[in-house]
């Protein structure tokens, strides 16, 4: 089976890229209608981070109970016995996931599986090094896009005055350091670097070629996303950055481009370091476990 990783920031048409591999009868998912199509693992950058290195059998025990309630396990059909046996199969973290997504593809009939979850963007290193033979498929925005999203995004009211005014720097910024990365890596020979709005306008091409690149079979036009959109204008409409908005924007750009990406990816890490693991609401929606954080480390094997 050949691993895909789709990496870009959240708001940025990742979901929707996901969405169209998953299409393709070729590549399989892990697919949920209430997340609106590929659902999100976190499993690198939260499960094997959560409850200790590998080795210990104790870590191992609390990471099953956690993984196997999950929506991700849930929708993966595992069971606490057959996760045990994987478990007992996997040489660690990695190996387990390689695992459990290779059964679902053989399950589904296809030659390759997507996985995506923007919290993995800056584990590029590590996954390519635990999956050697993985594609991965880098997703940006252009930032004024990404922003209008962001502001409206997850159901919330675009904020105003000087809090408008610092969630378009952020944004700015990180989307910029964000882009700078991800150009970079389009580099190497297992990425295939591509941006939101040439997906609007592809006539085909573009899909084609990354069909090429993935090695999978299947046709652009079988790449027709079966969910609906994404979007964050279901409540509120889109309505363009002001003057003001613009400006705070270009600014804060300007300014991360005089970043160097080092700082980028030691900022993850330390702020990984100082929040822990940082769990979505979403995660055990279907069950109602929760791990206590009290006695969960981030120490795991990462």
């Amino acid at each position: 089976m050949t691993p895909i990783f789709v990496l870009g920031l959240q708001r940025s048409g990742t979901t929707w890229m996901a969405n169209q591999l998953s299409a393709l009868p070729s590549v399989a998912a892990v697919e949920a209608s209430d997340h609106r199509g590929v659902h999100e693992s976190i499993y690198f950058s939260h499960f094997a981070r959560a409850f200790g290195p590998w080795s210990r059998l104790e870590s191992r025990v609390k990471f099953a109970q956690a993984f196997v309630l999950s929506d991700y396990g849930q929708l993966l059909g595992l069971t606490p016995e057959l996760l045990a046996v994987d478990i007992h199969n996997a040489k660690g973290y990695a190996d387990l996931f390689r695992i459990v997504m290779d059964r679902h593809a053989r399950a589904q009939g296809a030659t390759a599986w997507v996985e995506k979850s923007p919290h993995h963007t800056l584990m590029y290193g590590r996954l390519a090094r635990n999956f050697p033979d993985a594609k991965f498929v880098l997703v940006h925005r252009r930032t004024e896009g990404m922003i209008l999203s962001r502001l409206s995004g997850f159901g919330r009211t675009p904020s105003t005055g000087l809090k408008r005014a610092a969630d378009i720097a952020r944004a700015a910024v990180v989307n910029t350091l964000y882009g700078r990365y991800l150009k970079r890596l389009s580099r190497k020979k297992n990425c295939f670097f591509l941006r939101y709005e040439e997906l609007h306008t592809d006539d085909g091409a573009l899909r084609t070629a990354l069909l090429g690149f993935l090695g999978v079979k299947g046709q652009a036009e079988d790449m027709e996303s079966q969910y609906q959109a994404n979007t964050s204008f279901d409540r509120a409409p889109r309505r363009p950055l002001s003057r003001m908005d613009l400006t705070v924007m270009v600014t804060a750009e300007i300014l991360a481009h005089a970043v160097p990406l080092s700082l980028l990816v030691l900022a993850h890490r330390v702020r990984g370091a100082m929040r822990g693991i940082d769990w979505p609401d979403w995660c055990w929606k279907r069950t109602g476990y929760h791990p206590d954080l009290y006695q969960v480390r981030a120490s795991g094997d990462q």
